[in-house]
């Protein structure tokens, strides 16, 4: 009767109205639960999960038990602000540098030779910096002659070179009767200033059951509350 017609919910006793207002946060939570637990599962089916880091960002907030009208009731379900990349995740988007400029992707060397391992915190940018160099400041010379001082230096120093916009390390560097030979492996790729994100639509998929669900959930809730 009350579910057809919410506004006969005043003619049912106090205890019943309790009991229905009890078994709806319950069926949110429930709800919400299912929802968090489908996503996970879901992120690791369909994502690259380098660490504990967004499944531990992914969380719900519980409708209060004692709610004292239906209006009151409600959940939320998703990602942390800690975890805001996943909202283009979610809904498809551009993403572009903060500072406007050039997107700073790490590559595998980056990465200890493999995409699904996260980047070595030694290579992080924040971290690199203030080691990499872009000429050899002692060096007068231009064109070739200016990248090779630059070369040696990043490979004698331990640090980066920054050559066309992209991050390199320097790991070898020989000279021999008048010949220089260098290799470079490259850890930061910067040839695009955006990149886009097809929409995976993670959480919304993961909800579609738990919403379905919703009748039976608040059944089994209200059944849960007769046996007490």
């Amino acid at each position: 009767m009350v579910i057809d017609d919410p506004s006969k919910f005043h003619l049912l006793t106090e205890d019943m109205k309790s009991d229905m207002l009890k078994a709806a946060a319950a069926t949110v939570n429930v709800q919400a639960a299912l929802t968090r637990k489908n996503a996970i599962e879901k992120l690791h089916q369909d994502f690259t999960l380098r660490n504990t880091f967004t499944e531990k960002s992914i969380g719900f907030d519980r409708a209060p038990a004692e709610a004292t009208s239906f209006s009151e009731i409600e959940s939320h379900v998703g990602a942390r602000d800690r975890a805001s990349y996943l909202e283009r995740q979610e809904t498809g988007g551009t993403h572009r540098a903060s500072n406007g400029g050039q997107l700073s992707i790490p590559t595998t060397a980056a990465r200890s030779g493999s995409s699904r391992n996260p980047v070595q915190k030694s290579m992080y940018r924040s971290k690199i910096n203030k080691k990499i160099i872009k000429y050899n400041p002692y060096y007068k010379g231009t064109g070739k002659s200016a990248l090779v001082s630059a070369a040696e230096a990043a490979y004698t120093q331990n640090k980066y070179l920054k050559y066309n916009k992209n991050i390199y390390r320097v790991t070898s560097f020989t000279k021999s009767s008048g010949h220089v030979k260098f290799n470079l492996e490259m850890i930061y790729f910067r040839g695009v200033t955006q990149t886009q994100t097809q929409a995976t639509h993670w959480l919304t998929e993961s909800m579609a059951k738990p919403a379905a669900d919703a009748q039976s959930i608040f059944n089994s809730q209200m059944k849960k509350l007769e046996r007490k």
